[in-house]
């Protein structure tokens, strides 16, 4: 056996009421003026973790948005700086994080993140802004958060859409883990547990939205795919997704929902041993066919149809799916993606490529 593993360089702290511990945590990387990021949503929501912080908190920006739109991250990065803040805190899911991880990139500020949903960007060192009508993404160590807390009474308004739609993206990344381009040990095992989690986690949480344990098993799963992320990289289907949400402002959690089952299916054949650890961990027969029923039983999108995607625009999709996607076990071509694009569009049952 040979591999090599470099840990994730993040302290958490993981538990009912975590959150208010931030002020405890923020003073321990030395911050002395906070800036708090967040949606306009969150805001009313967390009001209790900014009082906790006292006078530390010097100013709040809640206006993140879908896929971190770049106008949206340097606002946050000029009140930043207005305020002379040395620490920011994001308090959300995905697109809120972007917000924390543009700012730290830009001025090497610590990151906490306050997870509120399963989506592991926390613990990945992969950044993502909206550019015009383009993702644009990197990898940078330093944006990967000083300190992760996950607090399951804080998720506990997210809606069931929500909680399954961000839960498949979090499932995505576990699975992809399985078969991306630098796989160990450690990172199957992550990525493993993560399913479990997930699953059991996301069925209980969309039954009841109040079940704490449920909860906590969903943000446990999505800080694990975090760390598969991190370890072992993505493939196919999260460049698709990233496609589908720069170019055609389809919502990252609902692309990563229809997507999944045919990105498992495109690469079937092409990852055997990988395909057995996803099918022992959702206790399926199919890999693929295993999470379309999945994302049937949790009630998420089910075709790209659905999301508004035009059948005209699967050909641009494929081109440039093929052109941003470094790796992926089975070789992409144009021809192919566009088949397995035109299956997610109809909604069919994945069928092997």
């Amino acid at each position: 056996m040979q591999f090599n593993y470099s840990p994730v360089p993040s302290k958490v702290v993981f538990g009912e009421n975590a959150a208010l511990s931030l002020k405890d945590e923020a003073l321990a990387l030395g911050a002395e003026r906070v800036l708090i990021a967040c949606t306009q949503g969150m805001r009313a929501r967390i009001s209790h973790v900014i009082d906790a912080l006292g006078d530390m908190c010097v100013a709040v920006y809640a206006g993140a948005e879908p896929h971190c739109p770049q106008a949206v991250a340097m606002a946050a990065l000029d009140l930043f700086k207005e305020k002379n803040c040395d620490i920011v805190v994001a308090i959300g899911g995905g697109s809120t994080i972007g917000i924390g991880k543009a700012i730290t990139l830009r001025t090497d500020a610590p990151l906490i993140v306050v997870a509120t949903t399963p989506c592991g960007s926390e613990s990945t060192p992969i950044y993502g802004m909206l550019i015009g009508n383009h993702k644009k993404t990197g990898r940078d160590a330093k944006v990967i958060a000083r300190t992760s807390i996950y607090d399951p009474v804080l998720s506990t308004s997210m809606s069931a859409h929500h909680t399954a739609t961000i839960g498949m993206n979090s499932l995505a990344h576990c699975v992809e883990a399985l078969y991306a381009q630098v796989t160990s040990p450690i990172s199957d095992l992550y990525a493993v547990t993560g399913i479990k989690a997930l699953v059991s986690g996301l069925k209980g949480s969309i039954a009841d939205g109040d079940d704490l344990a449920a909860r906590a098993q969903v943000l446990y799963g999505g800080m694990l795919s975090g760390y598969c992320v991190t370890l072992a990289g993505i493939a196919i289907h999260h460049k698709l997704c990233h496609v589908l949400g720069g170019h055609h402002g389809i919502p990252h959690g609902e692309s990563n929902s229809v997507v999944l089952p045919y990105a498992v299916a495109y690469n079937e054949t092409a990852a055997p041993e990988a395909m057995e650890k996803i099918m022992a961990a959702m206790g399926t027969t199919s890999a693929s066919g295993g999470i379309f029923d999945f994302a049937t039983e949790i009630n998420v999108p089910k075709s790209l149809k659905e999301l508004g995607m035009r059948e005209a625009d699967l050909d641009i999709a494929a081109e440039e799916t093929v052109k941003t996607t470094p790796y992926n076990p089975k070789p992409v071509d144009v021809k192919s993606v566009r088949e397995m694009l035109q299956q997610a569009y109809e909604g069919m049952r994945p069928h092997p490529f």
